[in-house]
């Protein structure tokens, strides 16, 4: 039995009214609504995957309240000044300050369907360097890594790459991954019909279990470059 009860077709429309309307009295009016019908099952969905997560990874953050995106959207760092969103997300990963950058999965839905996936984005050049360093070491597990991002039906995307290779004599099969900047392994799914059901959280639980070795190397290659103090926590709560 699962926590999830679904995302109702109501709540994806009343998310796009409060849009819309981008007005705080409007959003009062239907604060409780939306986040019954939205926030709360967005919650319900993480204690569904974080047994989980939380085998795959103990320092894996799990805690509902704190991961889910807020629909009041913070206009300082943008260039839109809208004052509410129409989508919502979640990402579980490590405690973000204790572990600044580490790979994580998410999930995020809006009005035209849902995305998910795992993905490793990098402040500097030198750490993703130490996922270089583990790909030439063990390519192959690299490249079984790759085929179950790939039977979990996830597609490998170029977020930001080099246009020059960055190992120039590394075999063809790798180099699209060895000039990445960033990862990223992401699936896209139109049907917004199946956010109001438990098949989600089906889809999202095999998503993770078959992934996980993919999950298992960054994470690996995240704890080397952390080792050797190429991430700077402190700086990133600065």
């Amino acid at each position: 039995m699962y926590n999830f009860t679904g995302i109702k077709p109501e709540t994806i429309e009343l998310l796009a009214l409060n849009r819309f309307n981008d007005s705080k009295a409007f959003y009062e009016e239907h604060k409780e609504e939306l986040k019954q019908g939205a926030t709360v099952p967005m919650r319900q969905l993480i204690l569904d995957l974080s047994d989980l997560c939380c085998d795959l990874d103990p320092l894996m953050d799990t805690n509902p309240t704190y991961l889910v995106s807020r629909i009041r959207h913070d206009t300082r760092r943008t260039k839109s000044k809208m004052l509410y969103r129409e989508n919502l997300w979640f990402m579980l990963r490590r405690n973000k300050f204790a572990y600044p950058f580490a790979p994580f999965y998410w999930f995020e839905f809006t009005g035209e369907g849902y995305s998910y996936g795992l993905a490793m984005w990098m402040a500097k050049p030198a750490q993703f360097d130490f996922v270089r360093k583990l790909i030439l070491k063990e390519p192959e597990r690299w490249l079984d890594a790759v085929a179950a991002t790939e039977q979990a039906g996830l597609t490998y995307g170029f977020r930001d790459y080099y246009k020059k290779d960055k190992v120039s004599d590394a075999p063809q099969e790798l180099k699209k991954y060895l000039n990445a900047k960033n990862m990223e392994f992401v699936r896209r799914c139109p049907d917004i019909s199946r956010l109001d059901s438990t098949d989600l959280v089906d889809e999202l639980r095999y998503m993770i279990s078959v992934s996980s070795p993919m999950y298992e190397f960054l994470i690996e290659a995240y704890d080397n470059a952390f080792n050797e103090g190429l991430i700077d926590a402190d700086a990133y709560r600065r």
